[in-house]
């Protein structure tokens, strides 16, 4: 199954496996054209898709995503536009990285190439990032006379702490795949050619998993961000009394009891 955009290739594989690749390879990926407006609709249509199960995001050509098109300016529009509606026309970055964390579904990145700016933001906010060598990481942020966005300034020091945020967002330098993985801005380094079958593998494992308890279990970690101790166990416990009941949580014990793998179908 596949669905027709102009800046991104969309593909369901029959494994539930949703691959999303951007497809400005010209401008390694840069957020302009229609890629933005392509990956929220993407997006927000996968969320009530039950044939996706999980999401992998990934970039054409060299880059993964250089971040915000700046070939036409600064972003924000022309500087004697009004507040409101230069807000207003900044409005898409939220709306990508609001798509992305209420998807309700694993979402893996397959880090390709080049991620700045923007683009660092987004990587960012996917669940779980893989990183091929030569993939390079720049905030580039203070280099081009701006603040932090895309949510960049929310996970990073949740990634990698606050110090080395610090230092990243300051300094914009750029850091290697490696350098990325032992600080833990990326979860795994692998070579150019096993990236893609390596995040469809992992991808695949996760479709396969209870989609009301990876649902639960993403909504779970999102929420200890900001909720306390109390808040946390109660959030927990309520989705837990409903995870219970399902028709995956029966099979699950039954498929342990069996010694088989469990086969969830989403109930």
């Amino acid at each position: 199954m596949t669905a027709e955009y102009r800046d991104i290739l969309h593909e369901l594989r029959d494994d539930g496996v949703l691959v999303i690749t951007f497809n400005r390879p010209e401008q390694l990926n840069a957020l302009g054209g229609s890629l933005a407006s392509d990956l929220i609709d993407a997006l927000r249509t996968a969320k009530l898709d039950d044939d996706v199960r999980a999401v992998v995001l990934t970039g054409a050509g060299r880059g993964f995503c250089a971040g915000a098109d700046l070939s036409r300016g600064v972003p924000g529009g022309p500087r004697d536009e009004s507040r409101a509606a230069r807000l207003d026309r900044m409005s898409w970055p939220a709306d990508v990285i609001l798509a992305l964390r209420d998807l309700d579904k694993p979402t893996i990145g397959a880090i390709n190439g080049a991620v700045a700016g923007a683009g660092f933001g987004l990587a960012c906010a996917l669940d779980i990032r893989i990183a091929s060598t030569a993939a390079r990481f720049t905030t580039v942020f203070i280099k081009r006379g701006l603040g932090p966005d895309f949510a960049s300034s929310y996970y990073l020091p949740r990634l990698v702490g606050m110090a080395r945020a610090y230092e990243l967002f300051f300094t914009g330098r750029f850091v290697t795949a490696e350098e990325a993985e032992r600080i833990g801005l990326v979860n795994r380094v692998v070579e150019p050619e096993e990236l893609m079958p390596e995040a469809i593998k992992l991808a695949a494992e996760l479709a396969a998993g209870p989609p009301m308890a990876m649902t639960f279990t993403r909504r779970a970690l999102q929420r200890s961000l900001q909720s306390t101790l109390e808040q946390q166990l109660e959030f927990e416990w309520t989705n837990q009394l409903q995870a219970a009941a399902s028709e995956d949580a029966r099979e699950g014990i039954l498929a342990w009891r069996e010694q088989r793998q469990p086969r969830f179908v989403g109930r």
